[in-house]
């Protein structure tokens, strides 16, 4: 059985079936483009299902070049009537940020309201002991701002957003719509990998079965990475990922419901279940 914070376990003989059948991902090969230091879980739980697993982080992820920004949004936490995580990633910056400046993070954010675009994020919130009070049953920016105006007004709100370097503007500008006052601030950055593995692309380009992106940013990345090339259907986490893919030109066979690594695994296994390999 997987559990997101356990891992696989308990897997031989019928992994990925609940115990009644073989794993449709045997024999597959798949391909990971998250960043090296974030895919360990994905791949673990794809390898337990008897996939074989490509390697090829497409992004790195970063801090902000300039944290003043982040740094004195952390030392001001307590001004914000809501502070607005659109990725685990976010959560895990800004408490770097808040254990470099010497803030409390649990205190910090304790003093304030709390969103999250979606169950990962919060999860992450709620391993550091905080309760996150809306995420949006649709998992997308413009799902937040519909959730928090019908949580409550938001004339007056000062908000604050860590959010990546090359987010979209639709939270910021949906939530000022509806007048609220608007701080996003940068918490990390994703930067494209210059130097692949040859070693990966060369499996790659004798064939694979699905390609996984859990990012816009990983899906644009990978696409340069291999020349523009298409190499195989996509598996995606969420819609927005889904439709950088498609934009490219990819036909998104599998998207995690809920937008999550297990939701991602579990897309993959469907998707292949029943399938006849090639």
């Amino acid at each position: 059985m997987y559990d997101l914070h356990q891992g696989w376990e308990n897997c031989e003989g019928a992994a990925g079936d609940g115990g009644r059948g073989v794993s449709p991902l045997i024999g597959r090969t798949l391909v990971v483009t998250r960043a090296a230091a974030q895919a360990a879980g994905l791949v673990d739980a794809l390898e337990a299902l008897g996939a074989k697993v490509v390697r090829l982080p497409a992004i790195k992820i970063e801090p902000p070049m300039d944290q003043r920004a982040l740094h004195h949004a952390v030392q001001n936490t307590a001004e914000y009537d809501w502070v607005i995580f659109t990725s685990a990633n976010g959560v895990d910056f800004f408490r770097t940020a808040a254990e470099a400046v010497g803030v409390d993070v649990k205190g910090a954010l304790a003093s304030t309201r709390l969103s999250c675009i979606g169950p990962a994020t919060a999860n992450t919130l709620e391993a550091l002991g905080l309760t996150v009070e809306v995420v949006p049953e649709t998992h997308r920016a413009e799902a937040v701002v519909d959730a928090l105006a019908a949580h409550q007004s938001l004339l007056g709100k000062r908000v604050l957003i860590p959010t990546v370097a090359e987010a979209r503007p639709v939270l910021r500008d949906g939530l000022q719509e509806l007048g609220a006052e608007v701080d996003a601030v940068t918490a990390y950055r994703t930067v494209s990998v210059e130097n692949p593995d040859p070693g990966a692309l060369d499996q790659i380009g004798r064939g694979v079965d699905l390609v996984t992106f859990t990012s816009p940013s990983a899906v644009r990345s990978f696409h340069r990475l291999v020349d523009g090339e298409v190499v195989a259907d996509a598996g995606v986490i969420g819609p927005v990922t889904a439709d950088a893919a498609r934009d490219l030109g990819y036909r998104v066979a599998a998207e995690a419901d809920p937008f999550t690594i297990s939701g991602l695994v579990e897309a993959i296994s469907s998707h292949f279940k029943g399938a006849r390999h090639g």
